[in-house]
């Protein structure tokens, strides 16, 4: 997922804003204390290889030793400093899934704030381990010459599943509520959706911020037409200004899925938005601003269900098609159904209780800036 890049993006945006991050990497640690220096990436990953065929008790052993030595490390950084701990939860090994069950040495050494899983779209995945450095990392590591679209998507639900468990535990074991959430490293730019960068202003966010509300936009993904689009999307960045935004669009579907991959694929997507986003985050914004008869979107009325099941606050912006009784009142409350985009975010700002600030509009303008960078650098590589 080159999440090593992403991290490093992070920490120089947190930097432009005035916030420091530290990146603390366990693999890093493990090696330095075992006085191995690697040369490259290649080297890198074959001794992780090693690790992975040695003794597990004593792979064990090894991480509890790095953890605390993050631990310590971390206990000396200013308290202006965060901290990100960048760790694996599983590893695919001689096609078996490695889980990592170090709940207790994170929760009582590290007491995290927050746990993140970051994720990619697995094509996207695929292709990059299709590449030399790939395939290098799959022969030594997982023991493959190749990975399947389903055991892509396999591995992705078990660095889930286990990091949900691991901010299980930390939330039992220090007595203060470990949220977890899964963030996709790269979002739609606000120039042009088409294209996609690191998407670095959530995951300052998520590092720098103990009192943060998270956002799922909910809208068509398929019937949208350019103009609509453009209007969706406006309202995604205006939301980023209130706190952190999953958008459904950083995870996107290949518009080439191998119809033997399809169903898969669907159901992972289906899996991903209501219970890994719509699920963990506090407020549920859907967006259906077509002004003449709107086209069902049953992707978002599948996801404004789901959030009245697990009790999310929810609005709705759908100027036209409102009639029906399953609407107001079911859906969304009566008082949350909004004409247009202006209306909504000035019931957040007035009427809401408590009314929303936008506190982070310094940072969605840099953000904005920054992806201007971003857009620019690729556009110049291309040509």
């Amino acid at each position: 997922m080159k999440s090593t890049w992403f991290l490093e993006d992070t920490v120089k945006f947190a930097a432009l804003i005035g916030k420091k991050i530290v990146v603390f990497d366990l693999f890093e640690q493990i090696l330095k204390q075992s006085n191995i220096n690697p040369q490259n990436a290649y080297e890198r990953a074959s001794y992780i290889g090693e690790l992975l065929d040695g003794y597990q008790y004593q792979f064990q052993l090894m991480r509890e030793k790095a953890y605390l030595s993050i631990a310590r490390q971390m206990d000396r950084l200013p308290r202006t400093t965060n901290a990100i701990i960048r760790t694996p939860a599983s590893i695919e090994w001689r096609g078996v899934n490695l889980e990592f069950k170090d709940y207790h040495i994170i929760a009582e050494e590290l007491k995290p704030d927050r746990i993140i899983t970051l994720i990619d779209a697995e094509w996207k995945i695929r292709k990059r381990l299709e590449t030399e450095y790939g395939s290098h990392v799959l022969k030594v590591i997982a023991h493959q010459k190749k990975m399947s679209l389903e055991k892509i998507l396999d591995w992705l639900a078990s660095e889930v599943s286990r990091s949900e468990d691991w901010a299980e535990w930390a939330t039992y074991l220090t007595g203060k509520k470990v949220g977890h959430f899964v963030l996709g490293v790269e979002t739609p730019c606000h120039e042009d959706r088409k294209i996609y960068v690191r998407d670095v202003d959530n995951m300052v966010k998520f590092a720098t911020e103990k009192q943060l509300l998270t956002f799922y936009a909910s809208y068509s993904m398929t019937v949208a037409t350019e103009e609509i689009r453009k209007e969706i999307n406006e309202m995604i960045w205006h939301l980023r200004k209130y706190g952190a935004v999953i958008d459904p669009a950083s995870i996107e579907i290949d518009q080439n899925v191998d119809l033997e991959d399809e169903s898969v694929v669907f159901a992972y997507t289906v899996c991903r938005d209501l219970r890994w986003d719509v699920k963990k985050v506090d407020i549920v914004a859907a967006f259906h601003p077509y002004t003449k008869m709107p086209p069902i979107s049953t992707g978002m009325l599948d996801e404004l269900g789901h959030a009245r099941a697990f009790r999310k606050e929810r609005y709705l912006v759908m100027p036209a098609g409102v009639g029906s009784p399953f609407t107001r009142d079911n859906y969304v409350p009566a008082a949350h159904l909004y004409e247009d985009g202006a209306s909504f975010f000035k019931f957040l700002e007035t009427d809401r209780r408590p009314p929303l600030k936008p506190r982070f509009a310094e940072i969605t303008s840099m953000f904005d800036r920054w992806q201007k960078d971003a857009l620019s650098d690729k556009l110049s590589r291309k040509h």
